[in-house]
């Protein structure tokens, strides 16, 4: 009543008319928590309005309306979240009479004598800063729109940006417009990075800021999703696919992957054919992976261009490189360079924009053991052994497929897989990722033997490794989420990074990861939602104990860790090579329930470093160093102990082969990760208890509206809002045998539940003793449906359309004459039902 009455008097008098005024803008859309194999949203959150200058504009302030009933200013540091969050200059608060605002820029609190303008704000917000005046000279000196400014792209029925796709596209023309060379965005796989690139070019081009655009991906199959995505841009588009065609340099945005315009074009390459200064912008998609070596000469040659850079990977050992290029202008909280916006997994798990998982670990004897090469030899294994080759005693894990085939721990892996399809959904697309080529061609061989016949589908599996032809054909298909087959994709790198495909529900390791870059943009493959297949969560099955790379960037914010996460214990040691112990190196983190509580490197040469200011208790320290396997120890801080990490060096060598061993799934274990995205049969419970109780108050109030088929009806349409459903409750209170009814009282009243059973042999003994002139067997069968699909049947007269009443009663005509007419049915019917509920005890 108070925005209705007060509130949007108050802005409509100011001119803050629609289009430039959002209510209940959608903020964020619910985190999505797993129970079983289900999910349920947790409540969206809305900010109250959103203020903009312009439709479509960017955001200059949010609201936050209290009622009159707090003070003006209550709402302030609510609003300043929400306000941090999407970028907004401006936060208001307000009880409707009283307004106050904080300028973010500035940190000033004051309280408002009247509501500015639109323009009077737009026009403070650009006085505060030149370079973001109405117009203002691009790189080459021309007088054009501030880009800041333009409207985002909209169409009618389009779906609004998302808050953190507003906040990178004004953060990445921010550090354009303040001078800088480049800058980095890193955002999570599912988050719309190349839409966010296509945001900031559409601005780019309506403002005149920029004039030519030039997106470079590393391969064809992204060059093309990104060409895609760009359509409204029509024919200003252009693929630059071959040095043999002329340059279409008439065409304002190009498409190209780096070993295109690597390709010799006259005496030089294809990029030196575009004239140095050619392009404002240079967008580089998924910069991670090839490194400043590949695309390096291009930027070089287009040194004058803005270059962006896209990544969905955090800064890690593996990807410092792109961060020291990309971040050296952004530079983090200790100076060192950084991503100028970042958007995790985790938080888009926790705003819901992205799906959940659950992890289901797997490991086989051979892989808890070793492969002991002479025992298993002993016990009638054959070992095939190339020419120059001597097998080493032990082989581990990591090791397998690389340097050692086992076609029978291959076999092994795929029948468990093929175990837990049949459980979770033999059609759920999957994705497994394998050592080799040979080995996904194995791999897919098995999972078509294995699941193939069952589904009846030639192309259950398919090995997709290239980009050739038929390669591209089958992952179009793929990723289609309408195509049955192929089900399942084997691979080895190919859809490590940048393939959307939404349906993904099982993202399989059967390849051991070294590089967490590598373990996250494989994750990311199931991280998207998908409406078409009502796909709201993944499942990461891991044969190779890939998931201990999973940190706090892939799941949403922690809850508070038990105990001290400080204090005046410290972790030293080395970090030294397995082979020769020379010193390393590395990064070294301690973490606490993968809490980050203290990072450092160790020193080249010594490999010597120290962890300060840890809790004196058992932490995790993690150690990675490039060429070198990631490696995990459990360390008492309390300890004054020297630490040696030893590192094993990853080695090429030509691989042997071994068959006849006997492989069995040694351990299966599904995870509670403890990062809250498992919703507890007690916070279920608690949901449905609130979501009842809001519509009764009462047990009895309850059970008189469960009577009515109307009312009942009218009950559940509510509890489903609420995401309450009898098939949960089941599965939470793992009771099957009773009603719908005893699950609910149960869980908002604790009222003893009673089996359908029990509630059919008290009505059954109610009808026989009040209406004795009815045929009991009739009333058998009445409760016999009751007892198969519940109580809704017996409430209508459309039950005698079915067996048994069309067979043995003659249908509704005769029951109807058999009963004494229509209203005595209707009567007989509705007192069955009371009986049902009614009668017998409850407690």
């Amino acid at each position: 009543m108070t925005r209705q009455e007060l509130v949007d008097p108050a802005l409509t008098r100011a001119g803050w008319v629609e289009g430039l005024v959002e209510r209940e803008y959608a903020y964020r859309a619910g985190r999505i928590r797993l129970l079983g194999e289900h999910t349920l949203r947790d409540e969206p959150q809305f900010i109250d309005y959103i203020l903009r200058a312009r439709p479509h504009g960017p955001i200059l302030a949010v609201i936050e309306a209290k009622d009159e009933g707090h003070a003006g200013g209550a709402g302030l540091q609510q609003a300043l979240a929400y306000a941090t969050e999407v970028g907004a200059p401006f936060a208001w608060s307000t009880n409707g009479s009283d307004f106050w605002e904080q300028d973010l820029r500035t940190g000033s609190v004051r309280r408002m004598t009247r509501l500015e303008t639109p323009e009077e704000l737009e026009a403070r917000w650009l006085e505060a800063a030149p370079a973001r005046g109405p117009q203002l000279r691009n790189r080459r000196g021309e007088l054009v729109k501030n880009p800041l400014l333009q409207p985002a792209f909209s169409q009618p029925g389009a779906l609004p940006m998302r808050y953190y796709q507003e906040r990178a596209v004004a953060v990445a023309l921010e550090q354009m417009l303040a001078g800088h060379e480049r800058c980095l965005l890193t955002l999570a796989t599912g988050t719309g990075k190349t839409f966010i690139a296509f945001s900031a070019v559409w601005k780019l081009l309506s403002s005149g800021y920029a004039k030519k655009v030039l997106f470079l991906a590393d391969r064809v199959s992204l060059r093309d999703q990104a060409y895609n995505e760009f359509w409204p841009l029509g024919e200003r588009r252009a693929v630059v696919a071959s040095a043999s065609e002329d340059l279409p340099l008439h065409r304002d945005v190009h498409f190209a992957i780096y070993q295109g315009l690597w390709a010799e074009h006259g005496s030089g390459r294809l990029f030196e054919s575009y004239p140095r200064d050619y392009f404002d912008v240079v967008i580089v998609d998924e910069c991670h992976r090839s490194g400043y070596g590949d695309w390096g000469g291009i930027l070089q040659h287009f040194e004058s261009a803005f270059h962006l850079g896209l990544t969905a990977t955090p800064k890690r050992d593996d990807s410092i490189d792109t961060y020291a290029f990309f971040g050296s202008e952004t530079p983090d909280a200790e100076g060192r360079p950084g991503a100028a916006y970042e958007y995790s997994l985790g938080r888009g798990m926790d705003d819901g924009f992205l799906a959940t998982y659950k992890v289901i670990q797997v490991e086989t004897n051979v892989d808890q053991d070793g492969l002991h090469v002479s025992d298993e030899v002993e016990r009638g294994a054959e070992l095939i052994v190339p020419e120059g080759v001597t097998p080493a005693d032990v082989y581990e894990m990591r090791q397998f497929e690389r340097e050692i085939v086992i076609p029978d721990r291959t076999r092994a892996l795929c029948e468990h897989l093929a175990g837990v399809l049949r459980r979770t959904g033999v059609n759920d697309k999957t994705m497994i990722f394998c050592v080799t080529m040979e080995h996904a061609d194995l791999v897919r061989q098995e999972m078509q033997r294995l699941l193939g016949p069952e589904t009846g589908k030639n192309l259950y599996a398919a090995r997709i490794v290239s980009e050739e032809r038929d390669g591209q054909a089958i992952l179009e298909q793929f990723q289609d989420s309408s195509s049955s087959e192929p089900v399942v994709a084997t691979t080895v790198d190919l859809l490590t990074t940048g393939v959307n495909a939404p349906a993904v529900k099982n993202v399989v390791f059967m390849k051991s990861i070294g590089s967490t870059t590598v373990f996250k943009q494989i994750i990311g493959r199931g991280s998207r939602l998908d409406a078409q297949t009502g796909k709201t969560f993944f499942r990461i099955i891991d044969y190779t104990r890939a998931t201990r790379l999973l940190d706090a960037w892939d799941q949403p914010p922690l809850p508070p860790t038990d105990g001290p996460t400080e204090g005046e214990s410290s972790i030293v040691g080395r970090v030294v090579a397995a082979e020769g112990h020379e010193g390393i190196a590395a990064s070294v983190t301690a973490r606490l329930s993968r809490r980050l509580l203290a990072e450092t490197r160790s020193e080249a040469g010594s490999g010597s470093f120290a962890l300060e200011a840890l809790p004196a208790v058992e932490l995790d320290v993690y150690t990675a160093a490039t060429g070198y396997a990631r490696r995990v120890l459990r360390v008492d801080a309390g300890l004054d102990e020297e630490v040696l990490i030893e590192l094993q060096a990853i080695r090429n060598r030509t691989r042997l082969q071994i068959t006849g061993v006997e492989v069995v799934i040694g351990s299966e274990l599904e995870m509670r990760l403890g990062n809250g995205n498992e919703l507890s049969a007690e916070e279920y419970l608690e949901r449905v208890r609130s979501a009842v109780k809001a519509i009764h108050t009462t047990d009895e109030s309850l059970v008189r509206a469960w009577v009515r088929l109307d009312s009942r009806r009218r009950f559940r349409e509510g509890l489903h809002a609420s995401q309450v459903t009898s098939e949960l409750l089941e599965l939470v209170l793992a009771r099957n045998d009773v009603d719908e009814l005893d699950l609910l009282r149960h869980a908002a009243f604790r009222v003893e539940m009673r089996t359908r059973e029990q509630r059919a042999n008290d009505a059954r003994a109610h009808m026989r003793a009040t209406h004795p002139n009815v045929d009991p067997e009739f009333v058998d069968d009445l409760l016999d449906k009751y007892l198969l699909t519940g109580v809704d049947e017996i409430g209508s007269a459309e039950i005698f359309s079915v067996p048994p009443f069309t067979t043995r009663w003659g249908g509704l005509r005769q029951v109807v004459a058999m009963l004494g007419g229509a209203e005595t049915t209707k009567a007989i019917l509705d007192e069955l039902t009371r009986a049902l509920y009614e009668t017998g005890t409850s407690e």
